[in-house]
């Protein structure tokens, strides 16, 4: 089913709309290019099409369209950065055996490819052996100079998840989870005092501010709230990822080699067999023009440093050679909900 978009009501929204209808019109073209290239477009396209009973290609219709009329310019050169960023990856890997090229990102699926993690494309080959192997591409479409998104979960598994090689990671979640809670219900209470509003039913059992809230009419959205309360809702980030830090400090400390193993899916190579192709575009004579266009294979990262956390901001980083790995908290879209988003991106040295 196509998404209602008519009700989008802020320039967050509206950006963040543009970058998934961007991102997922890109992953298309790209494959396309690639599925060209080995002379499998007709395979391509005919797969697709048969996704969630012709579902997947009726939205990339609606993503056409309503690009098309909200970004013309965007919608205009869109083909043309597909087609340099799928060159740059042959330039690598144009003698490749490929009989099939699967769409696994946004917009598509393929059933039973849950271990894919961060793959977008899937190019199916077969070795001297006649045995099917894979290479999963993971595409990205980003601003130059711009923090890569590699990885983003839920705070409450996090350290669970991503750390659990140490003994002691379920104690650390657990004491994470009960601090969150906290600081949360400090925060409520604030913002219920700046409100002028009982904090006699701050909460309902699902951890969400009371229905008073909403009732009132009051925001929900942290870019709606006046500069006095915001600052009430992001000393409660600061208090979270403190803790966070903390934490995570007290395991790398325990041990770094360990440590810097469980950073591996954190920087998108959940898959050691990853390909990352990313197309860095910048403002020049129009808002889209090339500016770098990076392909990564993994690789073992011989150094890292657990940069220092600073006051009055939502992140902290881990330097692992020309790279750094952002890891910073935000909002699950709304406030007025106990549950915070753990994001991580990276940006290389490249395109600093």
């Amino acid at each position: 089913m196509a998404k209602d978009w008519s009700t989008l009501n802020s320039q967050s929204q509206s950006e963040a709309l543009i970058n998934e209808v961007k991102g997922n019109l890109f992953e298309y073209l790209v494959a396309f290019e690639l599925a060209q290239n080995w002379k499998l477009s007709g395979q391509f396209v005919s797969h697709f099409s048969s996704l969630f009973g012709g579902k997947a290609q009726n939205e990339l219709r609606h993503y056409q369209d309503w690009l098309r009329e909200n970004d013309p310019e965007l919608f205009a050169l869109l083909p043309g950065l597909a087609k340099k960023t799928a060159q740059k990856f042959l330039d690598s890997y144009d003698d490749l055996a490929v009989n099939e090229v699967l769409l696994t990102g946004k917009t598509g699926a393929v059933s039973g490819q849950n271990s894919l993690k961060e793959c977008d494309i899937l190019l199916g080959l077969r070795d001297e052996l006649k045995q099917q192997a894979f290479i999963p591409i993971s595409l990205k479409f980003c601003k130059q100079g711009a923090y890569v998104n590699t990885k983003s979960g839920g705070i409450r598994s996090f350290i669970e998840k991503y750390f659990s090689v140490f003994k002691n990671a379920e104690t650390y979640q657990k004491e994470l989870n009960l601090y969150l809670e906290q600081s949360f219900n400090q925060m409520a209470q604030e913002l219920y005092e700046w409100a002028d509003l009982t904090d006699s039913h701050l909460m309902d059992k699902l951890g969400h501010f009371s229905p008073e809230w909403s009732e009132r009419g009051l925001p929900e959205l942290p870019g709606e709230l006046p500069k006095d309360a915001r600052e009430k809702l992001y000393s409660h980030y600061y208090r979270v990822v403190g803790k966070l830090y903390e934490f995570l400090f007290e395991l790398y400390q325990k041990d770094k080699i360990l440590f810097k193993n469980c950073l591996t899916p954190l920087l998108g190579f959940s898959d050691p067999h990853m390909v990352q192709l990313t197309l860095f575009h910048k403002k020049g004579e129009g808002r889209y023009e090339v500016g770098t266009i990076e392909l990564e294979e993994w690789k073992e990262e011989d150094e890292l440093i657990f940069e220092g956390l600073k006051s009055g901001v939502s992140s902290f980083n881990f330097s692992l050679g020309k790279k750094t790995l952002q890891i910073r908290l935000k909002p699950m879209n709304k406030f007025t909900v106990s549950a915070l988003k753990v994001n991580c991106s990276v940006k290389a040295g490249l395109t600093q």
